[in-house]
């Protein structure tokens, strides 16, 4: 059903989603960032596009990449995750393997979670909306 998208209505829905999400494809180089990874980027260099991607980590993090990438490679993996803890924000940093339908592996998706945020929001907008009643009306 993808083919009835436009590319520009591809992206804008890339760029509409509430989060940072990025795909690396499976030269381990980043191809992609949606508008929201960008307003909210952690410090990637701007020039990182069509580049490697160890060059937006810290050397102490890189054996924890490769070996993340060796497990999708292989396919010992789909996903894999971990929490961004600090400055006050809860984030959970996902990775998910993307393969054409015969398991070939193409690359990465990568998308941040803020927990924090989503709390913010909820505590903000909890008595905006309606209470429902104990039990549903019948019908």
């Amino acid at each position: 059903m993808i083919e009835n998208l436009t590319s520009e209505q591809l992206e804008a829905i890339l760029d509409s989603l509430p989060m940072n999400f990025i795909f690396v494809d499976e030269n381990e180089r980043l191809i992609y960032r949606n508008k929201d990874a960008e307003r909210r980027s952690s410090g990637a260099p701007s020039d990182i596009f069509g580049k490697d991607i160890r060059g937006c980590h810290k050397e102490s993090s890189l054996p924890r990449l490769e070996q993340m990438v060796s497990d999708f490679r292989s396919g010992a993996k789909d996903e894999d995750e971990f929490w961004l803890m600090g400055l006050d924000r809860k984030i959970l940093n996902r990775f998910l393997a993307v393969r054409n339908p015969d398991g070939k592996y193409l690359g990465m998706i990568e998308y941040l979670l803020d927990f924090t945020a989503m709390e913010e929001l909820a505590e903000a907008k909890k008595d905006s909306y309606a209470r429902w009643p104990e039990k549903p009306p019948e019908a």
